[in-house]
């Protein structure tokens, strides 16, 4: 039977805020009182200490007013997704029971979810509440978390490039296939306005040489920084290609997340030569 918990750091952060905004505190004072009443402690891999909040409070201040109450009375609801992990791995085709902490805590707006093993049985899911499109994203983290356990993958940050590709390609098809079409339009627009759709075979033939990397400034610059072909979010756009792909094939998703951390890399970079060579070869005229 599938495990899941959800906690919050929301009203840490509310009292956080209200006492920094009562104070008109600076930005010294701020972090003062984040360590004192927030201090939220998970760093992703590639930050120093202290590096996330200083971010968050640059970054996040001025925006926190016209989120301010969707923070405050957002409701955890872990019935819904302990239905939406069910429907996950219905569609994976995932028996094995899974062990799930949802942590939801206040970022920068600019914040990716991540994934920790808390312990050996269990992954937690850490969820910026200020992001747009919850649905879409958190069934995609549920859907990945589902995939590092079935497949051995490292859920976030320590895996290869090429890791992170196919992760991101089988998350982002089952969000597209759970949710409807509203809440799919909501979180898919942000293809178009990185740009990516314009030139799909250049992004893959300069991903191409990357795959095998696994250091966080890689990962970091093919996700949320400018990749090697000059645009945002190359990973995720080229894994959305990648996976496509293969389901017009003929292979089904619950087969693909089947494929083991140890086989991913050399069936990635095969592929990604089968979309170009696909793209590049003359089609027979009708």
């Amino acid at each position: 039977m599938d495990d899941l918990k959800c906690t919050e750091k929301l009203q840490d952060f509310i009292h956080f805020y209200d006492q920094a905004s009562i104070e008109q505190a600076d930005l010294t004072r701020r972090l003062e009182l984040w360590m004192n009443h927030y201090n939220f402690p998970h760093v992703p891999p590639g930050y120093k200490k202290y590096q996330l909040a200083r971010e968050i409070l640059e970054y996040g201040w001025s925006k926190y007013p016209f989120v301010y109450d969707k923070i405050k009375y957002f409701e955890l609801t872990p019935s819904y997704w302990q239905r939406r992990l069910q429907e996950a791995k219905e569609i994976l085709s995932v028996d094995d029971p899974v062990a799930i902490h949802l942590l939801f805590f206040v970022a920068a707006f600019e914040t990716d979810p991540f994934i920790l093993k808390e312990n050996e049985e269990r992954y937690m899911i850490c969820f910026p509440t200020e992001l747009p499109a919850i649905d879409f994203r958190l069934t995609q983290e549920l859907a990945r978390t589902i995939h590092a356990q079935t497949s051995g993958m490292a859920p976030s940050h320590t895996r290869t490039l090429a890791q992170l590709i196919f992760q991101e390609g089988v998350s982002l098809h089952t969000a597209h296939q759970l949710l409807d079409e509203e809440k799919r339009n909501e979180a898919f627009p942000f293809f178009h306005n990185d740009g990516c759709t314009r030139e799909p075979n250049r992004i893959i033939m300069n991903i191409l040489p990357h795959l095998n990397r696994r250091d966080y400034e890689a990962l970091y610059s093919f996700t949320n920084g400018k990749g090697a072909s000059g645009f945002e979010k190359e990973a995720n756009y080229t894994g959305w290609n990648l996976v496509q792909y293969l389901l017009d094939q003929g292979v089904p998703l619950n087969e693909l997340v089947s494929i083991q951390a140890e086989d991913v890399d050399v069936f990635v970079e095969r592929t990604l030569y089968s979309i170009l060579n696909s793209a590049y070869t003359p089609q027979p005229q009708e």
